[in-house]
């Protein structure tokens, strides 16, 4: 698309330039009409403006479409920001509180009323009410006791719980929502990449 729109850009341009310096556009007093079949060389015609609107409304759209971007951006980076920043992890008969970025699968960690859930896992001990509206749009927390998943990022409501991770990092439900984000972002239209995966003839 790039070169097509140079292309026209730059022939409109010198075309116009030839016709002001060389052809017939040049002389005082000229004016052009409309005409749809257009007759002669054509040597007294400029193209000035279409190619400075065809530039400006290029450029607008270019414009347009970072802002969508930059919104889509902040918008994920938002989404990864609910997440948990530590966890209180159960080691040695005792609870040490570290990075949720050091969780590691396998491990168990607390969750008390009003925390978020570091990450996915499966609920070893404790009952408690988890918001998960989060994902659901669901208003009313649900109930989950021992041996029930919960997801990262939801907010743990009332009760005590002890979960085992079983979902760190990259596989957690919160970042797979912001890479699906980023994937469409990224992605083209099939009627746009057409052109680029077609099939090359020999």
């Amino acid at each position: 698309m790039e070169t097509l729109i140079s292309i026209g850009v730059t022939a409109a341009y010198l075309w116009s330039l030839y016709a002001l310096f060389i052809g017939g556009a040049g002389r005082p007093g000229l004016h052009m009409s409309f005409a749809v079949l257009a007759r002669g060389s054509g040597a007294h015609d400029i193209y000035l403006e279409v190619a400075s609107a065809l530039t400006v409304f290029i450029l607008a759209g270019r414009y347009f479409e970072a802002r969508a971007k930059r919104r889509a951006g902040a918008a994920v980076r938002a989404l990864l920001s609910l997440g948990a920043k530590d966890v209180a992890v159960v080691r040695g008969g005792g609870e040490v509180r570290i990075p949720v970025e050091q969780l590691a699968v396998g491990d168990r960690f607390v969750v008390r009323p009003g925390e978020k859930i570091a990450a996915g896992g499966v609920v070893e001990s404790g009952s408690s009410a988890v918001d998960t509206s989060m994902l659901t749009g669901e208003p009313v927390p649900a109930e989950v006791t021992a041996g029930d998943a919960v997801t990262g990022a939801c907010v743990n409501v009332s009760g005590r719980l002890v979960v085992r991770a079983a979902r760190v990092d990259a596989d957690a439900q919160l970042a797979q929502i912001a890479r699906l984000v980023l994937q469409a972002q990224a992605g083209k239209a099939p009627a746009a990449g057409w052109w680029s995966t077609r099939p090359v003839l020999p």
